[in-house]
Formats: C-alpha cells, structure tokens, sequence
C-alpha cells in the first residue's frame, strides 16, 4: 500500500526534520487562457497548494484547500493527504533528491504538450489514454494522434459526457477500459493527493501499459517508487 505520510515520516526522522518549520499557502499560478480557458487551476475547480520548506516549494493539486504554519510533524498528524503530498515535494526539493516541484505558469503547459506529443510521436504510439482532464495536453495530442486514438477521463461531473477538443470525457470509474485500450496512459499526478494513484497503477501493472505521471504534484512521490514522470517546465 502506498502511504504518503509513512514516506515523509520516514524520509524526515532519518534527516531529523521533524520539528522544523513548513508553511503551506494556497498558489497564485496565473496561466495563460487567451486560447484555453478551461484549466481547472483557473476555473477554481482545483486549488494548488504550495508548501515552503527553508526556501524551497513543493505543489500539490486539491480541491479541498488548507493553509498552514507549523512543524513538519504537525502535518503528519494532521493527515491532510494534499498538504502532506506538498511537504513531501518541499523537503524533498530541499534535500536535492528531486527537481521541478513548482508548477509552471504562462503559456507554458501548452509548450509543455508539445514537447510530450512529440515524444509520443517519435516513439511510434498510437492509442493514447489521459486520466484527468489537462485541456493543454488533451488539445495537442488529440490534434496530432486524432481524436480516434485518444480516451480521455476525469471525475469533475461537468466534464463527463462532454466533448473538449474532439475527446469525449468518460468517467474515471472506466479508467479500466481506459487503460486496457491504451499503448500508453498519460496520469495526472494530482491522483497522489486525490487518493486514486494506487488504484491506476496497479491496473497499469495488470494491463502491462506504460503510464506517465505528469505534473509537479507526483514529483516526490514518483521518486521514491520509481514511477515515470513527466514535468518539462516544472521549476
């Protein structure tokens, strides 16, 4: 079982860490929306939040927000899976085990897709699954693998049933088939703090897919389980 607050836990009693001090703040990320308007960062369905530990960030995506000032072991106790999944990166950043921990703003989640799609281009894939609706990558991988080859899920209920850049959105209780009819899955990383990562890998496992966590969120997490990740303009 994959236990977020045991691995802090752990990683911070062998550091002796545990009394230090973590402030976690809710970001301000400001992202490019003259030609995609429906980042869920944007639209306040999802909040990022962004622990400080000695100078260094760590984010977390959550629709459940928490501020917070006070020692590391406070956040544990607490069990707030965001806020510990945010310290996680944090301190990890600090200890130089992990980079790109801070989400990147602009236009850049759109360079960011690309630079994917053109991966997945030269590595000859053809059907592509997206767990978790990030309209910048859902928008140029279905532009350049065809909405055909594409499957795309998320749990917001105004997105199911919809259809955002040619993709239907299917419901994450089918990722399953997803996954099944995927070369390749392309994971939010944000199903660390949500509480599905385990279930999406473990069907990974079973399926024998590939799957890419994709984000800042995972960025700790992918690290200690050796998960691929993939974060082109994280900071």
């Amino acid at each position: 079982m994959v236990n977020v607050r045991e691995m802090l836990k752990n990683l911070v009693e062998e550091n002796n860490l545990l009394n230090e001090v973590v402030e976690i703040k809710i970001s301000d990320t400001k992202l490019e929306t003259s030609r995609i308007k429906d980042y869920p960062l944007m639209s306040g369905k999802e909040i990022l939040l962004r622990a400080n530990f000695k100078g260094c960030g760590g984010d977390a995506f959550t629709d459940e927000p928490v501020e917070f000032e006070g020692t590391v072991k406070e956040v544990i106790e607490n069990g707030n899976n965001p806020a510990v999944v945010a310290t996680l990166n944090a301190i990890m950043r600090y200890l130089g085990l992990i980079d790109r921990t801070i989400h990147c703003s602009g236009d850049e989640p759109e360079k960011c897709a690309k630079e994917l799609a053109k991966m997945l281009k030269n590595e000859n894939i053809k059907k592509i699954g997206i767990i978790g609706f990030q309209p910048a990558f859902v928008k140029e991988i279905v532009s350049q693998f065809g909405a055909e080859n594409v499957i795309v899920s998320d749990l917001n209920p105004e997105n199911v049933g919809k259809i955002k850049y040619g993709a239907k959105i299917i419901h994450g209780e089918y990722n399953e088939e997803l996954i099944k009819n995927s070369d390749v899955v392309l994971a939010t990383g944000s199903t660390i703090a949500n509480g599905t990562f385990e279930e999406i890998w473990e069907l990974a496992k079973k399926y024998n897919k590939r799957i890419i966590f994709y984000g800042t969120t995972i960025a700790g997490m992918a690290k200690i389980l050796g998960v691929e990740r993939f974060c082109m303009l994280g900071r």
